[in-house]
């Protein structure tokens, strides 16, 4: 149940420019009405979404890939997770990331949540997903990846997510979804109904 008392939206957008394309975004200007009635300029990237994937084997040990990101200029430890194009469902970009990024394949899979990571920046949503029942394939990476694969306990890669600078907000986030899956898995009391 929301918190928040539902009403009308208060914005009203009177019109969009696409200022820049490519093939994985679009940087957006809308002028839209504001709270007072004046017209507004946003500007905002609008992608089509991203699908993350937390590959849980049945000894209890995960994967984390390691990439070089371009522009934090390091190396960045994370679940798998890839961009959406349009049109495409998020589980069969999931599935895709998987293979390309870590070299799994999965038989199982699970929706335990989705966020939005950029919610001042950009339109995206981040759906994320548990992958079991694996089994090991060839990483077919892209020319611009540079991907590390490592397999450990969970805890260990709980720790190792929280305690890296930077920490990926994508990763931290799949691990809250995580929790809450587990413990609807065991028979916890948490509420496990997935909206």
């Amino acid at each position: 149940m929301s918190s928040v008392p539902e009403s009308p939206t208060p914005f009203v957008r009177l019109s969009r420019e696409v200022v820049v394309e490519n093939p994985w975004h679009r940087y957006c200007m809308d002028r839209y009405t504001q709270r007072d009635g004046s017209a507004g300029t946003y500007h905002y990237v609008d992608i089509a979404g991203s699908a993350a994937t937390i590959p849980l084997f049945s000894d209890g040990t995960v994967v984390l890939v390691e990439g070089f990101r371009y522009l934090l200029d390091c190396w960045l430890l994370e679940f798998p997770i890839g961009g959406m194009q349009a049109g495409e469902s998020a589980l069969s970009v999931a599935q895709r990331e998987l293979e390309e990024e870590a070299g799994l394949v999965a038989c199982d899979w699970h929706s335990i949540g989705s966020f939005a990571p950029y919610k001042g920046v950009s339109n995206e949503i981040c759906h994320y997903f548990v992958a079991r029942d694996l089994e090991w394939t060839a990483q077919r990476l892209e020319p611009s990846e540079d991907i590390r694969v490592h397999r450990m306990p969970l805890g260990d890669a709980r720790r190792r997510l929280l305690d890296a600078r930077p920490a990926d907000g994508q990763s931290l986030a799949g691990l809250l979804f995580l929790d809450r899956w587990l413990a609807c898995e065991s028979g916890g009391a948490l509420d496990c109904e997935l909206h």
